[in-house]
């Protein structure tokens, strides 16, 4: 397992970046001391499902008078994180109260290189969020045009606990621990994306033995 290097690397460049994906595609294999040490790849696990189906998560994790640093995270069906990186963002700097970018222990990955892995990623597959329309904007420019599909676990929670009798209160926001705890699942204890996007699939394939 590969993970974030305590001390601030140098940055991933866009030709690194497009040299591992062409690697990849061939059906090679990438030494850890390969990876840009802003991408966390974990070691792929038993398979348990061959569907398209790639779970992600947004957060923001830093700003300050100067980037907006964002981590993104996917997870394909078999319960890999495929994806966890650290992103500066072109957008404007929304975050109050939190994190100055220069206290972060890696330098974070420049928007155009993780704009290209991204798009390899979600070409063709199902993404599921747990909101479609919020989490999918953050995604970058035509990550959901590549995609086949999009799909809101929000919703379909809401839609399965009506056909199923689970109260919901209408006078409180659902959030993604409300959903897990009221399927008699382990709450989410962390805020790191990587982390939420394994509770979307848990959550969605809870609704999948439901339905």
């Amino acid at each position: 397992m590969f993970n974030f290097f305590k001390q601030k690397a140098s940055l991933a460049s866009a030709e690194t970046v497009v040299d591992i994906i062409d690697i990849l595609e061939r059906g090679g294999s990438v030494r850890g001391s390969q990876l840009p040490p802003q991408i966390f790849m974990p070691k792929a696990e038993h398979q348990v499902s061959a569907s398209d189906h790639i779970y992600f998560a947004v957060r923001s994790v830093a700003a300050d008078s100067r980037q907006h640093v964002l981590q993104y995270a996917f997870v394909d069906d078999r319960g890999n994180v495929v994806l966890s990186a650290f992103v500066r963002s072109s957008g404007a700097t929304a975050l109050y109260g939190g994190v100055c970018s220069e206290d972060l222990s890696v330098d974070p990955m420049e928007e155009a290189a993780f704009t290209g892995l991204a798009m390899k990623l979600c070409r063709g597959a199902t993404l599921v969020a747990f909101h479609r329309v919020l989490q999918g904007g953050l995604l970058p420019q035509g990550s959901l045009a590549a995609a086949s599909g999009a799909e809101c676990a929000w919703r379909r929670f809401q839609a399965v606990a009506r056909r199923k009798g689970i109260g919901l209160s209408r006078r409180e926001p659902l959030a993604l621990n409300d959903c897990l705890e009221k399927l008699g699942m382990a709450p989410l204890e962390s805020e790191d994306a990587a982390l939420r996007a394994l509770a979307i699939r848990r959550l969605w394939r809870r609704l999948d033995d439901l339905e």
